[in-house]
């Protein structure tokens, strides 16, 4: 039996109704509006400031200025220029001499130093003509509350937001993240730059990394993590938003690879960027 003309036409709108995982919310969100596309580059900080908690031993570290190394500086920013980038985006505080470097470099009157924001960002910036770079970094919630107006209330509550780990933790999984750290320094030191930045960035590598993060110990870790380091995140993420002013904007983000598992779920998640995968170029 032939079905009516009626229901043949309305057939696909019924199937989509019954169906609504087959609608994409970005022909709403986004429609014809091109996203800014996004790449972002987590990176080990090339000249080894021992800020983290987990350290590097000497006989793991990277000599960037080493003749085989400055050649795989040059092989790695030869696969970022792939991407073309129009800004970029350094792990800089806003109130830096960033800018009165990159300048000095662009003159000629500025030797750069094992730091990845000048073997990389200096070095990509002038490739593209880009006048100054962008200090993305910034402090976090619970900086701003212990060194505020009311500090001498809040400080007390902080350091014990920020208290040691308790003795009757399970800090099993704690070990093994850091016997991986030390297993990703082995590796470093035995292959070239851009294989490193490609497991790096890798998309299970930045999941798991961010785990450790998640590891709570006590009641009061969730709080430290949200007003710390999310809150430092978002804030980076806030300056993104405000770099991306244009459709046309390729924008890159070079900041510590730590700092990827929020901020890959931000860009992800808003429709006015278009993440571009590491690996993709």
């Amino acid at each position: 039996m032939r079905l009516p003309l009626l229901i043949l036409l309305l057939l696909p709108l019924l199937t989509t109704a019954q169906n609504p995982v087959l609608f994409d919310p970005d022909s709403i969100l986004i429609g014809n509006t091109p996203p800014t596309k996004i790449l972002l580059v987590g990176t080990f900080h090339f000249d080894y400031p021992g800020l983290d908690n987990h350290k590097t031993s000497r006989e793991d570290q990277v000599d960037v200025l080493s003749p085989r190394r400055a050649e795989e500086v040059a092989e790695l920013n030869d696969y970022l220029a792939r991407f073309r980038p129009t800004k970029i985006i350094v792990e800089r505080d806003p109130g830096s001499a960033l800018n009165d470097s990159y300048r000095s470099y662009l003159r000629g009157q500025f030797e750069l130093t094992r730091d990845e924001i000048h073997q990389i960002a200096f070095r990509l910036g002038e490739r593209f003509g880009i006048d100054s770079l962008i200090a993305g970094d910034a402090d976090d919630l619970a900086r701003d509350l212990y060194y505020g107006p009311d500090s001498v209330i809040l400080q007390p509550m902080l350091d014990s937001l920020y208290a040691d780990t308790p003795a009757s933790a399970d800090t099993s999984l704690d070990a093994r993240y850091y016997q991986l750290y030390a297993h990703d320094d082995k590796l470093r030191s035995a292959h070239s730059l851009l294989e490193d930045f490609q497991y790096m960035n890798s998309t299970q590598r930045i999941r798991r990394g961010h785990g450790h993060y998640l590891e709570f110990t006590s009641d009061t870790d969730p709080d430290a993590l949200a007003i710390g380091w999310y809150s430092r995140n978002l804030r980076i993420y806030r300056n993104i938003q405000r770099a991306a002013t244009s459709a046309e904007d390729r924008i890159l983000v070079l900041f510590g690879a730590g700092h990827l598992g929020i901020l890959r779920q931000q860009v992800e998640s808003s429709p006015r960027f278009e993440l571009v995968e590491f690996g993709s170029l």
